[in-house]
C-alpha cells in the first residue's frame, strides 16, 4: 500500500492539508472588523467550502470501499472503516455516509447518477440532496420497478429536474418533490405503498423507560398517521409563549415540545375534548387530495407532506377529527371540510394548506403557530380573500408590520418584496409541485 509520505506534492491530501491550514489562519483573524456584507459573504462561502469538503469526503469512501481499505483492516462494514478514520463521528452519521458513498458511486445504478455525482462534487448540491435524487432514481428503475414501467427519458429529465430544484429547496422539501415525483411516475406507487403501510404497522412500537435519576426515556417509531396525529396535538400546546411584559419565551423548541406533550397528557387523563383552538378553529390532521387524485385513487398526502395510499385515505377521512381539503390542479382549495370578520377559520384551514408554514423566507414554523396577514391592510382596502393572506408567526408578522414590508400571491405562493427581482423565493414547494405535475403529464403522453 502507498503511504502519504509517497504521494506526489499535489496530491489530495496535501490540497486538503493546505486548505485546512488556510480556513485556521482566516479562523484566527478578528471579525469585529469586518463589514455587514463581507459577513454575510463569508458565511456564503464557507457554505460552499462545506459541500465541497463534505462531496470529498464521500468520494474518498468510496474510494475506500472500491479497495475492500474495510477488509483488509480488520472491519467487517465500512461504517466501521469511516469510525476508526474519524472517532469522533456518530454511528447513525458513519452509516449514513457508508451508504450515500454506495449508491452515488459504487451501486447498480451509479452509472445513470453521473449528473448527480457532477453536481456534488461542484459544490451545487448538499450530500443529503444528491442522496435524495439517487434514491429517487434508484426508485424509479429496475429492479425496484419492473422494466419499461417508467419511461428513461422520464427518469433522466426527473434527475434533472430535481438536481435544478436543489437550488432552491433543502433536503426534506427536496424529499417531498421527490416522493411526489415517485407517487406519479410509478403505476404501481399506491399499491406499493399500501404494502409499505402494512409493513410500518407491523413496525409501529413506542416504549417508556424509566432512568435512574427518575426521567423517562422515550423512543418509539409512529406509523404515518400516528405522527401526524401526534405532531398536530403537541403543536397546538407548544407554540411559544412570551412573558407578559414581552419577553420573548426563553423554552427551546424540544423543551416546548416536551412541555406540549405533558400538558397533552394530563388533559387527556381529564376530559375526552381537550385540545385548545386557534383563531376560533379547533386543531385538526388536515388531510390534502387533489381532484385528479380523488378521481384515479392515488391516495393523498399528511400535513407534513407525507404520502399515503388511497387505502389509508378512505380511513383517515372517515375519522371524525379529519378535515379533508379538496384541492385544484394549482393547489387552490375548491372545498373544505366544514368546521365555521378578518379570516373564518375555514379560510384558516385553506391558508394551512397553502401555505403550511410561516412564509417568511426561511422560517419553518407551522400553521398552529401563526397569524393570518392581510398583504393589503385592511384598513387601505385590502379584502380578507385568501389573494390577500399570508401566514406569518408572531416573529415574522410584527417584523413585517414594523419594516412595512409589502408582498403578494403569485401562482399559490407567497412573495414578499425583500426577495431581489429575478430570483425566486425559498418557498415554491407549490409552483414545484405543479410544475412536476405538468412534466409527469408531458412523460406521459404516447
Amino acid at each position: 500500500m502507498t503511504s502519504a509520505t509517497d504521494d506526489p506534492p499535489d496530491a489530495p491530501t496535501g490540497v486538503f492539508a493546505r486548505a485546512v491550514r488556510e480556513v485556521d489562519v482566516a479562523g484566527r483573524r478578528p471579525v469585529w472588523q469586518l463589514s455587514d456584507d463581507a459577513v454575510a459573504e463569508a458565511v456564503t462561502e464557507l457554505d460552499g467550502l462545506i459541500r465541497l469538503a463534505q462531496a470529498q469526503q464521500l468520494r474518498l469512501v468510496a474510494e475506500a470501499s472500491t479497495r475492500g481499505l474495510p477488509g483488509q483492516q480488520g472491519h467487517a462494514r465500512l461504517e466501521h472503516w469511516i469510525r476508526a478514520q474519524t472517532p469522533t463521528t456518530s454511528p447513525r452519521v458513519a452509516a449514513a455516509q457508508a451508504r450515500r458513498a454506495e449508491l452515488l458511486f459504487t451501486s447498480a445504478v451509479a452509472a445513470e447518477l453521473e449528473p448527480t455525482r457532477e453536481a456534488l462534487l461542484a459544490g451545487q448540491v448538499w450530500v443529503e440532496q444528491a442522496d435524495v435524487v439517487g434514491r429517487t432514481v434508484a426508485a424509479l428503475v429496475p429492479p425496484t420497478v419492473p422494466a419499461g414501467a417508467v419511461p428513461e427519458h422520464a427518469v433522466v429529465e426527473a434527475q434533472a429536474f430535481l438536481l435544478g430544484e436543489a437550488r432552491a429547496f433543502d433536503a426534506t422539501q427536496l424529499s417531498r418533490l421527490a416522493d411526489h415525483l415517485r407517487h406519479r411516475l410509478d403505476p404501481d406507487a399506491d399499491d406499493r405503498l399500501a404494502g409499505s403501510e402494512q409493513a410500518q404497522q407491523q413496525a409501529r412500537s413506542l416504549t417508556l423507560a424509566s432512568t435512574g435519576g427518575g426521567m423517562v426515556h422515550v423512543e418509539g417509531l409512529l406509523s404515518p398517521a400516528c405522527g401526524a396525529a401526534l405532531r398536530t396535538a403537541i403543536d397546538a400546546w407548544s407554540a411559544p409563549q412570551p412573558a407578559s411584559d414581552g419577553t420573548p419565551d426563553a423554552r427551546t423548541a424540544a423543551q416546548r415540545r416536551h412541555d406540549g406533550l405533558q400538558r397533552l397528557a394530563e388533559k387527556a387523563v381529564a376530559a375526552q375534548d381537550f385540545l385548545p383552538s386557534t383563531h376560533g378553529s379547533p386543531y385538526r390532521v388536515v388531510v390534502t387530495v387533489s381532484q385528479r387524485d380523488l378521481v384515479e385513487g392515488l391516495g393523498a398526502a399528511l400535513p407534513d407532506g407525507t404520502r399515503v395510499s388511497s387505502a389509508a385515505a378512505a380511513a383517515l377521512l372517515c375519522e371524525a377529527e379529519i378535515v379533508p381539503v379538496l384541492i385544484d390542479g394549482d393547489a387552490n382549495p375548491l372545498d373544505v371540510g366544514r368546521t365555521q370578520r378578518a379570516f373564518t377559520p375555514r379560510q384558516r384551514t385553506a391558508l394551512a394548506v397553502r401555505d403550511r408554514r410561516c412564509t417568511w423566507p426561511g422560517c419553518g414554523a407551522p400553521p398552529e403557530w401563526t397569524d393570518a396577514h392581510h398583504l393589503t391592510p385592511w384598513q387601505h382596502g385590502g379584502p380578507s380573500d385568501l389573494d390577500n393572506a399570508a401566514l406569518l408567526c408572531s416573529h415574522h408578522h410584527h417584523h413585517v408590520h414594523r419594516a412595512g414590508i409589502g408582498g403578494r400571491v403569485a401562482d399559490g405562493e407567497v412573495v414578499w418584496d425583500t426577495v431581489p427581482p429575478g430570483r425566486r423565493p425559498v418557498l415554491t414547494i407549490t409552483r414545484a409541485l405543479r410544475l412536476l405535475d405538468d412534466l409527469v403529464r408531458r412523460w406521459r403522453l404516447p
